[in-house]
């Protein structure tokens, strides 16, 4: 009797022990190392788009270009409305994922952006801000970029 629990166990192990290490240990197909060794999510590499109104500063508008590359740099192209009076200006540095948040450090200031990040569909990705290098007005910073149909940048 005992034998025959003893086979049963080894059964059960050899048939579970290699699923929950396939499971556990298995990369998401969509992650990948940059040269750096920083992980991206290639779900987001690509030609983007945004804009929103009174999110982080009452009476401004914002509108974005953005673009992320498979080698994890980008380049933002903003132009900001309030008051009447619009300012353009661009924005390069590199980006990255880990632990299901998005990492955005800019150049010109050597400041990280961390957000929470959810695909809501192939071609719409909303963020929610954690940590921005910059202060606003409003915090809980929230936005949804768009993909630009007819590009790609993979």
């Amino acid at each position: 009797m005992m034998k025959i629990y003893a086979k049963h166990l080894l059964v059960c192990f050899v048939a579970i022990v290699p699923v929950m290490m396939a499971t556990s240990c298995s990369t998401p197909q969509y992650l990948m190392k940059t040269s750096g060794g920083k992980a991206i999510d290639t779900r987001l590499v690509g030609d983007w788009e945004g804009s929103e109104a009174d999110n982080q500063i009452k009476g401004m508008t914002k509108h974005w270009k953005m673009q992320r590359t498979a080698d994890g740099r980008f380049v933002l192209d903003f132009k900001a409305t309030m008051g009447g009076e619009t300012q353009q200006f661009v924005e390069e540095g590199s980006w990255w994922v880990k632990d299901g948040k998005f990492y955005e450090l800019h150049d010109n200031s050597g400041k990280t952006d961390t957000y929470e990040y959810t695909l809501l569909n192939e071609d719409q990705v909303r963020f929610k801000s954690i940590s921005l290098g910059v202060s606003h007005e409003i915090q809980a910073y929230e936005f949804i970029d768009t993909r630009i149909k007819g590009t790609d940048h993979q």
